[in-house]
């Protein structure tokens, strides 16, 4: 029996939210998927998130203390879109930084003990749930202050993400670029020209992927008009289900396993 970690670093979305719990998340669609073609590797799945491009060097620290035979680096186009103001972390106070590591520590924690203890993980989620957007509540004015990066600037940290990757012996990485976007969305502040960022972002995604020779996986029409929940950039389950499965062909395809 081999066994294998993958790691991925991205938002929220990864660990699940209201809607989606955590073990139909794509992350663990994607390793049902392999473990059900493969009976002899067991995958060991990592979150290790990231919400602001500048935050992808630490998350890439962290993900490599794992020694990890695959990394999933999510590169999304809502870090580019709702209107001119975005998180930037490596500009928020100590204040802020201590209490976003304890949330990404307790993210964590309680996916471990709902991956071991199945009958405990909707109790889990649904704490898990109510406790983040209680601490969103309190910290989202403030993130609202700071400056959203350029599609440039997003793109050096991706590229900065891989190249320290890369250099770890043994380890593969994959980059998935963002889903077209809800075009239904009307929320307040969000960008007039919102598609055209994103698309940006796709093709910047893309180019970096290729510019080092790493796997790249498109999900730009992977999308249907089914597959956001109603007014959210989220994917519902069936969406998830659709992501977690296309990963795992393109994987297999490409002799990842």
């Amino acid at each position: 029996m081999s066994r294998t970690t993958i790691v991925f670093l991205g938002q929220c979305h990864t660990y699940g939210y209201p809607g989606v719990p955590p073990e139909a998340a794509f992350p663990q669609v994607l390793r049902r998927a392999i473990e059900a073609y493969k009976p002899d590797t067991t995958l060991n799945v990592i979150l290790e998130p990231y919400d602001h491009p500048s935050g992808l060097s630490r998350s890439v620290t962290r993900a490599l203390r794992h020694r990890p035979r695959i990394v999933v680096v999510e590169v999304t186009g809502w870090l580019a879109v709702k209107g001119s103001g975005a998180v930037n972390l490596s500009r928020l106070p100590k204040t802020f930084h201590s209490t976003y590591d304890r949330v990404r520590h307790f993210r964590v924690a309680s996916q471990f003990i709902a991956a071991k203890i199945p009958q405990g993980s909707k109790l889990i989620y649904r704490f898990q749930s109510k406790s983040f957007e209680a601490i969103a509540s309190v910290l989202g004015p403030l993130i609202a202050r700071y400056p959203r990066p350029t599609v440039e600037e997003y793109r050096a940290c991706v590229s900065d993400a891989i190249q320290r990757i890369v250099q770890s012996p043994g380890t593969q990485v994959v980059i998935q670029g963002p889903g077209s976007p809800n075009l239904d969305l009307n929320f307040r502040g969000l960008a007039a020209d919102a598609v055209e960022r994103y698309k940006a972002v796709e093709c910047m995604a893309r180019e970096v992927a290729t510019q080092h020779g790493t796997m790249y996986v498109d999900r730009w029409n992977a999308v249907n008009p089914d597959f956001f929940s109603p007014g959210s950039i989220r994917p519902t389950a069936e969406g998830h289900m659709e992501w977690g499965n296309l990963l795992a062909r393109e994987l297999l395809s490409n002799d990842v396993f």
